[in-house]
């Protein structure tokens, strides 16, 4: 491939296919509808080709969907998968599409929005402008065409200026019943919310805090296994992609936090929450920056999101008309067949690919399907009622969709830890290492990272109180008694342990279940607590939040009752029937006025470093089973992070930081009031 655009493609879908199953390629949601031609013209006025283009897509989608659109008025009869016949009528739920491609389907001019009546001079206002509707499209193109021929061309472009057309004379939504642009056109997450962000937000901040400065407070972030970090800045990167977008919007907020006005942080972390309004109310901080130049606001993006909720109580959640899963499709379903030629009638090889592969896809699902055992006569004996008594049958139906996906299942480790408490594995090492309370799994290695004696792990690990913390520990346990992580020590000298060795590991795989589906678990995440070494001279230690209820209501109740620690060692002493680890702790800084003591421009906890009169750290030995999630925390920079910090030292060297609430989208439901 020479990279040069031969055709547009359009994908077409079923919107009644559930979200999970469509998300998913493999799964061939969505099916290659036609390749639109890209052509070149010869006549001298550029406008005139972007017109002339303009009318050719229209033309070919007329053509394509014409057979749908007559469905839709008068319906057609169609079969389902087992043969039941249904009388269909195909209206256009939604296109999946950026912001240019829904002015050149809509009609309309770049000028003017594609949803509303807004131009481009409104964009920033605080209100929905009354939506566009086919119709009012309709007559402006009548209109147009009555004051001139649009075989005139150039005439005609002045008058289509005018009147925020783009010069197409037949839209491919006429004809089509129920299908205004305002309706199908639905807020696309990757390009109208990640890609707003990043060409505007985050532009904003790093001409507000300098690029320089930035960049340093990126590169001091550090957090657990298997999150993305931007260790040499953000504002040197080139084609970043919708994930890049969304990590950097996971740590904007408690980057940016005590180098920008307060106004102007609420503006930003308005955005950042979809508090429209909120953001509306605060905007002139950022023209007060002398980041935003443009009084009027002329950002497209920015007005489409005065539409997000009326598109939500239309169509749904916007999540599902993601264009990250229809480019995924169109690399399957474009791309990869275009390769796979030799560079000659791409339009014939693609098609030729597509259907020998479809056909090899039957060939696998038959294939399948009859090598399973036959249920069909069991199942004819069993009426109604008997299936509901038999929860197995319906396991049954997922191997279908178990076989098509290719995709790794996560790991239950809620599942596991019951089987080893119920006796299901009578030979599982003891104490069983998965673990699991009502709201968290706990998963350790089967062997430890290192055996060390306590005297060695005290000084491995920089911890000088760690004797006197397991001595207070074991007076704790005969009570069984629950202690918030104060450092009280009762006797801090000659306390004689009664065991000397102790096995330590550097990892654990923690597990919790969905905010909102409760009954699902969310994959695991690595935590560590890594001591100084030659290649990280202060450690690695991960941060969590804790509760010493057994049976807490994590996560309904938020942080109420509960701590932020540090993870400084996860051990178990030899004669022990439970992992512990030994954690320091954060204590939340009061802010004056203000419930919760939540920070009015970030939304998020400031939490300082709890210690004790002569400065040493509070530190305790706890349960592991106390830790309910995995935390994440942003240093407090002020105006300027200090130079001599690095991404090593940032952790160690700072006492305040940032709760990040914004890091995952189940920690947000959480910490959020």
């Amino acid at each position: 491939m020479t990279g040069n655009c031969m055709a547009h493609p359009i994908l077409i879908s079923l919107a009644n296919i559930d979200a999970s199953v469509c998300s998913k390629t493999s799964l061939h949601g969505y099916l290659l509808l036609a390749l639109l031609p890209i052509p070149k013209f010869l006549h001298k006025n550029t406008r005139t080709h972007s017109m002339l283009q303009d009318w050719l897509v229209h033309q070919a989608l007329n053509k394509i969907l014409h057979l749908l659109k007559v469905a839709a008025t008068v319906g057609v009869m169609m079969s389902d998968p087992v043969g039941n016949l249904w009388y269909c009528y195909t209206l256009l739920a939604s296109w999946i599409t950026d912001t240019p491609e829904e002015s050149l389907l809509s009609a309309t001019s770049p000028k003017v929005s594609p949803v509303t009546t807004a131009t481009s001079k409104e964009f920033g206002n605080p209100f929905h402008h009354p939506s566009r509707t086919a119709m009012l499209t309709l007559t402006a193109i009548r209109t147009a065409c009555a004051t001139h021929d649009p075989s005139n061309y150039l005439k005609f472009l002045k008058v289509i200026q005018k009147l925020g057309l783009n010069g197409v004379i037949y839209p491919f939504f006429e004809g089509w019943p129920l299908s205004d642009p305002s309706d199908f056109f639905t807020p696309e997450v990757l390009h109208h919310f990640h890609r707003l962000f990043w060409d505007h937000d985050a532009n904003w901040c790093i001409l507000t805090v300098r690029a320089a400065e930035i960049d340093f407070h990126f590169s001091l972030l550090q957090t657990t296994v298997g999150h993305c970090l931007f260790e040499d800045g953000i504002s040197n990167l080139k084609q970043v992609t919708g994930h890049d977008h969304h990590t950097i919007q996971q740590y904007m907020v408690g980057v940016i936090t005590s180098a920008v006005p307060h106004r102007f942080l609420i503006a930003i972390c308005s955005l950042v929450l979809n508090a429209l309004q909120e953001f509306h109310d605060h905007k002139n901080a950022i023209m007060h920056a002398g980041t935003q130049k443009d009084d009027s606001w002329r950002i497209p993006k920015l007005e489409l999101l005065q539409s997000v909720v009326l598109s939500i109580r239309l169509s749904g959640a916007v999540s599902q008309w993601s264009a990250d899963i229809t480019e995924h499709a169109h690399v399957q379903e474009i791309k990869v067949p275009a390769c796979s030629g030799n560079n000659q009638n791409y339009y014939s090889q693609i098609a030729c690919y597509l259907d020998r592969s479809e056909k090899c896809f039957h060939f696998d699902i038959t294939t399948y399907l009859a090598s399973q055992p036959s249920n069909q006569q069991d199942n004819d004996e069993l009426s109604d009622q008997d299936k509901d008594h038999h929860p197995e049958l319906e396991s049954q139906d997922h191997s279908l969709t178990d076989q098509m996906v290719p995709t790794r299942s996560v790991i239950n480790y809620f599942k596991v830890a019951d089987a080893l408490s119920c006796g299901c594995v009578p030979n599982a090492q003891k104490p069983f290492h998965t673990i699991s309370t009502t709201t968290t799994a706990f998963h350790f290695a089967s062997k430890p990272s290192l055996r060390l004696s306590v005297d060695e792990a005290s000084v491995t690990f920089n911890i000088p109180d760690l004797c006197s913390a397991l001595w207070e520990y074991l007076s704790r346990l005969p009570n069984a008694s629950s202690h918030l992580v104060s450092g009280v020590r009762t006797q801090e000298q000659n306390c004689t342990l009664p065991f000397k060795c102790i096995q330590i590991w550097h990892k654990v795989h923690v597990q919790q279940m969905y905010y909102y589906e409760s009954q699902t678990p969310d994959a695991p995440q690595t935590l560590c607590a890594l001591p100084p070494s030659t290649t990280k001279r202060h450690g690695m230690y991960d941060t969590v939040i804790v509760n010493a209820e057994p049976e807490s209501n994590w996560p309904r109740c938020g942080l109420e009752g509960h701590s932020v620690v540090q993870l400084r060692m996860i051990f178990h002493p030899l004669h022990f029937d439970h992992f512990v680890a030994y954690v320091q702790c954060f204590d939340i800084v009061p802010q004056q006025g203000i419930p919760n003591n939540i920070n009015s421009g970030t939304g998020m906890h400031l939490m300082r470093r709890a210690t004790k009169p002569n400065g040493s750290r509070i530190g305790d030995v706890i349960p592991v089973m106390w830790i309910r999630s995995p935390a994440h925390l942003i240093p407090n920079f002020g105006k300027e992070a200090h130079a001599c910090l690095t991404g090593e030292s940032s952790y160690e060297f700072l006492t305040e930081f940032w709760l990040n609430k914004f890091w995952t989208k189940e920690l947000y439901y959480t910490l959020s009031p």
